[in-house]
C-alpha cells in the first residue's frame, strides 16, 4: 500500500519536487523493501549499520513509488539503468513517457527531483559545522570560490559553503558526470543580494544561458538546489509521506 493522492500529471517545462523523511519506523522499511529489485534487496544486506540499511531501503523505495504515480508502472516492475558514472535512469519509456529523475539524501532528509525530457539534478545536504570548509573549497571549488569561502568566517563561511556545494553537485549530477573531479570546472558567482548566479562551465559562459539552477528549502536544517536545463516554466514542491498497513 502507498499513499493515494491526487497528483497533477507532470507537463513539459515543469519540474516536480519531492520531500521525504528517512523514519526509524521499521514498519516502514518492511512495506518498502519487498518492492526493491533483487540487486536492490542484495546492496541493502551488505550495510553494517542498521540506520544505514534503512536509509538506503527507504530512499530507493520512495523513488520507486514516486516514479511508478507518473508512469503507471507498478513499482516492483519498474527497471534502472547506469550510465558509466552511475547515474540512474529509468529503462525505457514506461507509457511513453522520457521520465527524468534525480535523488538526494542527507541524514534523515531525502529529495527527489522528476521532470519529462530534460536532464536533472538534485542535491540536498544537512547544513552543519565544517571546520575544513576552506580547505574543501580550496581543492574543489574554482579559485575566485575557494577565495570567497576563504574571507568569510562563522555562519556566513558554513552557509556560503553549503550553497556553492549543492548548487555545483545538482549540476554535476544533472550532467550525469563524477562528482569530485568535475566540480571546479563550474563556476559560480555569489551575490549577498541576488545569491548564486551559474557564470560558467570550463570558462564558457553559454552555460549561464541554457541552464536554471534553484535554491531550495527543503526542511529546517537544510539546504539543497536543483539544476536543469532552460525552459523551466514552473517548479512544485510536494511531500511525500508513507502510508503503512495495519
Amino acid at each position: 500500500m502507498h499513499p493515494v493522492v491526487a497528483r497533477p500529471a507532470l507537463s513539459t517545462g515543469e519540474i516536480h519536487i519531492w520531500t521525504a523523511s528517512i523514519t526509524d519506523d521499521d514498519n516502514v522499511t518492511a512495506n518498502l523493501f519487498p518492492i526493491l529489485s533483487q540487486d536492490e534487496r542484495a546492496t541493502a544486506t551488505q550495510f553494517a549499520f542498521d540506520r544505514d540499511r534503512t536509509r538506503y531501503i527507504q530512499a530507493h523505495g520512495i523513488v520507486r513509488r514516486i516514479l511508478a504515480d507518473y508512469s503507471g508502472i507498478d513499482a516492483a516492475a519498474l527497471t534502472f539503468t547506469h550510465n558509466h558514472h552511475g547515474k540512474p535512469h529509468l529503462a525505457g519509456k514506461p507509457n511513453g513517457q522520457n521520465l527524468q529523475f534525480s535523488i538526494s539524501h542527507s541524514d534523515s532528509c531525502c529529495l527527489i527531483a522528476v521532470r519529462l525530457d530534460q536532464p536533472i539534478g538534485v542535491d540536498i545536504e544537512k547544513v552543519r559545522d565544517r571546520p575544513q570548509a576552506a580547505e574543501i573549497a580550496q581543492r574543489y571549488f574554482t579559485a575566485d570560490e575557494a577565495r570567497l569561502i576563504r574571507s568569510l568566517k562563522g555562519e556566513l563561511q558554513r552557509n556560503a559553503y553549503f550553497d556553492l556545494w549543492t548548487h555545483k553537485e545538482a549540476v554535476v549530477k544533472a550532467l550525469g558526470i563524477g562528482l569530485a573531479g568535475n566540480l571546479h570546472r563550474i563556476a559560480f558567482d555569489l551575490n549577498p543580494i541576488q545569491g548564486l548566479r551559474l557564470v560558467a562551465w570550463d570558462s564558457d559562459p553559454s552555460i549561464g544561458r541554457t541552464w536554471s539552477i534553484f535554491r531550495l528549502d527543503p526542511a529546517p536544517g537544510y539546504v539543497g538546489a536543483v539544476a536543469s536545463v532552460h525552459p523551466v516554466r514552473s517548479l512544485t514542491l510536494k511531500s511525500w509521506n508513507p502510508t503503512v498497513p495495519d
